[in-house]
């Protein structure tokens, strides 16, 4: 599912300063989007996505609450757990979770991978290409 800027005048997308900054800000955090493929890693980055998320254009609203919303999730679970993103090793919860703590956390992790999300991403990703000229590797 691919965005594309369909007119100079759809708001973010016709090269105003909104854009600029939004696509300097990709520039500058491009990293944070590197993950292990368990949504681990984008969990230790959420500050810097909430940043990014608050200075996208608005026809990507969308795309970053969907992803925000499943990331913050997954936050919530490894913290009600007592455990940090860092503390999982190859996606695998640490020992010591009780039955009910790791399948929230599962449940949560899921959700990361769901299709809405991984759409959300994509366009996320296919905006920054096109417009921004930045491969962010989703």
């Amino acid at each position: 599912m691919a965005f594309i800027c369909a007119a100079s005048a759809v708001a973010g997308c016709g090269g105003g300063s909104g854009e600029d900054a939004y696509c300097g800000a990709l520039k500058k955090d491009q990293g944070v989007f590197a993950d292990d493929s368990s949504g681990m890693a984008l969990i230790g980055n959420l500050p810097a996505l909430h940043r990014l998320a608050a200075k996208a254009p608005d026809d990507l609203d969308d795309e970053w609450q969907t992803v925000l919303s499943a990331l913050d999730s997954l936050d919530e679970a490894i913290e009600k757990a007592g455990v940090k993103p860092g503390d999982f090793a190859n996606g695998q919860p640490p020992a010591g979770l009780s039955a009910t703590e790791k399948t929230r956390i599962a449940q949560a992790a899921s959700e990361v991978a769901d299709q809405d999300v991984v759409d959300a991403f994509s366009g996320i990703d296919q905006q920054a290409r096109d417009v921004c000229k930045l491969q962010l590797g989703l």
